[in-house]
């Protein structure tokens, strides 16, 4: 009985706990929600409050952050260019390493070869 009891007390308290985490992950979705529109809201205000200079100096602003995004573009793709030509190079090396390779091997079976004939 007295395990039925404190079964009972185990299987409410996390029935309890579960039910707190669902609202409580509720809570800040809906918390989440109201601190973006709040955000929006003053962005808004504050857009319609600005005069032609602010709308002139974010235009401005906006233009040379493209240009930054275009530089940084180019150099990603500099780099990723770079890193590839690397990695062709560094295949060719070592396909013409084992060429070398097979062909010193060649030239020592040729010359152990022509030393086993000379010893006849």
């Amino acid at each position: 009985m007295l395990y039925r009891l404190v079964l009972c007390v185990f299987l409410s308290f996390l029935a309890s706990f579960s039910m707190a985490e669902q609202m409580s992950a509720e809570d800040e979705k809906k918390l989440a929600k109201t601190v973006v529109e709040l955000e929006r809201s003053v962005a808004v205000l504050q857009l319609s409050t600005a005069s032609l200079g602010d709308y002139q100096s974010l235009a401005t602003k906006i233009a040379h952050v493209n240009a930054l995004e275009y530089r940084v573009n180019f150099l990603g793709n500099l780099t990723f260019l770079l890193f590839m030509s690397l990695v062709v190079f560094f295949f060719k090396l070592r396909h013409q390493q084992k060429r070398l390779l097979a062909l010193e091997q060649r030239e020592i079976e040729k010359s152990n070869q022509q030393e086993s004939k000379d010893v006849k």
